[in-house]
């Protein structure tokens, strides 16, 4: 992105304001930098767009005087005198000069504007990008949700079905996800997990059952997800589940622990 200097640089250099070593120091920058060079391009289009919008002047009569004086005396061959400067009278005496700010300043200001508006065009990329994967992974529960859903029908299991979504605890793996169906009638269930990152050889994931009658969470297994990171597992607690209250899945050591490691913790759902 340009900076603030290299702004009011590029404004300074389109109307000719830059001392000639800035000048040239300025132009070393500008073949190196694409986007300097596009900026820089663009306030060039706009001064000429301004400078055809200002009104023409028409010199004074008395400097029309001095100038036909000055060639009639060289067509006489006699000494030249040099002219004075032509009276400093009128607003349009200091009109380039207030135009010529003006316009650094229109060009600073809409140099600003262009980069405020291309930070805001990334920041709406980076939304549409998110909502995009949050509709992806939504669709994939969905899909997956429906799938689970099917094979219950078929065993007319549904009714005592309760379906409950986990979700990721981890900040670096933002699209896991994980389904678990529980049947309270049978004491089991079946959980389906997608994008859990593998763990190696000395470690296993713990299924755990959070029974809110029950003074801790009940152990349902242990498992290891495959190379893409997804597993269906069945499974049955460890103990009498009585009021089912939430379902979690903790990082332990190999085969797994008699209560969960909290800190540990890597998917939570109700």
């Amino acid at each position: 992105m340009i900076d603030e200097r290299r702004e009011e640089q590029a404004c300074a250099y389109v109307v000719g304001a830059l001392a000639p070593d800035e000048a040239r120091q300025f132009e070393t920058a500008l073949a190196a930098d694409d986007e300097l060079r596009q900026l820089t391009d663009e306030l060039f289009a706009s001064t000429k767009v301004l400078a055809a919008a200002l009104p023409a002047q028409e010199p004074s009569a008395d400097l029309k005087r001095q100038i036909m004086r000055r060639i009639a005396a060289r067509e006489a061959d006699t000494e030249i005198i040099r002219l004075p400067q032509p009276p400093q009278r009128g607003w349009y005496t200091w009109l380039p000069w207030a135009a010529a700010a003006c316009l650094v300043g229109l060009c600073a200001a809409l140099s600003r504007e262009n980069s405020a508006l291309k930070a805001q065009l990334v920041s709406l990329q980076a939304e549409a990008q998110k909502t995009h994967d949050d509709y992806a992974r939504v669709s994939e529960q969905a899909t997956l949700l429906a799938g689970e859903v099917d094979r219950l029908q078929s065993q007319n299991r549904l009714a005592e079905v309760r379906i409950s979504m986990l979700n990721s605890l981890l900040a670096d793996a933002p699209k896991t996800f994980a389904v678990s169906l529980w049947d309270q009638r049978q004491q089991s269930g079946v959980f389906v997990v997608r994008n859990l990152k593998p763990l190696p050889a000395d470690k296993d994931y713990q299924l755990w059952v959070i029974d809110a009658k029950a003074p801790a969470p009940v152990d349902a297994g242990v498992f290891q997800v495959d190379k893409d990171g997804n597993v269906r597992i069945e499974f049955k607690p460890k103990a009498l589940i009585k009021l089912p209250d939430k379902f979690a899945v903790t990082e332990e050591p190999k085969g797994g622990r008699p209560t969960p490691t909290m800190d540990h913790m890597v998917l939570l759902g109700t």
